[in-house]
């Protein structure tokens, strides 16, 4: 990863992580990875995807971040897409459980 790729280049004067040298914070700011100094980011935001409107808001996030140039079209389209069949998958499950519900209604009304 470089600029522009979700890591921001770090202050070269600021101390690595692990290093003997003294620093204020206890935090990790950078860390070097084959030979370059890369920023420590922070872990990204639990997303809920547990319902169709979930999926729908994740969407029009990734949608209003390829539009601010955040993500590269390329990237989000995938993102996109992978969100997609996720709601799909969300579809396909509420109406096998309707069906089953109506299944079951269908049943105890034979048994009548």
């Amino acid at each position: 990863m470089g600029p522009g790729r979700g890591c921001p280049p770090v202050n070269a004067q600021r101390p690595l992580a692990g290093s003997t040298e003294p620093s204020n914070t206890t935090e990790k700011t950078a860390t070097t990875i084959d030979g370059k100094t890369l920023a420590v980011l922070p872990s990204p935001r639990q997303i809920n995807l547990k319902s169709l409107d979930d999926v729908r808001l994740e969407m029009s996030k990734v949608y209003r971040d390829m539009r601010k140039q955040k993500i590269e079209p390329a990237d989000g389209t995938k993102l996109v897409y992978v969100l997609s069949q996720i709601g799909k998958i969300i579809q396909l499950d509420e109406v096998a459980a309707r069906l089953e519900a109506v299944e079951r209604t269908l049943k105890l009304r034979r048994l009548r």
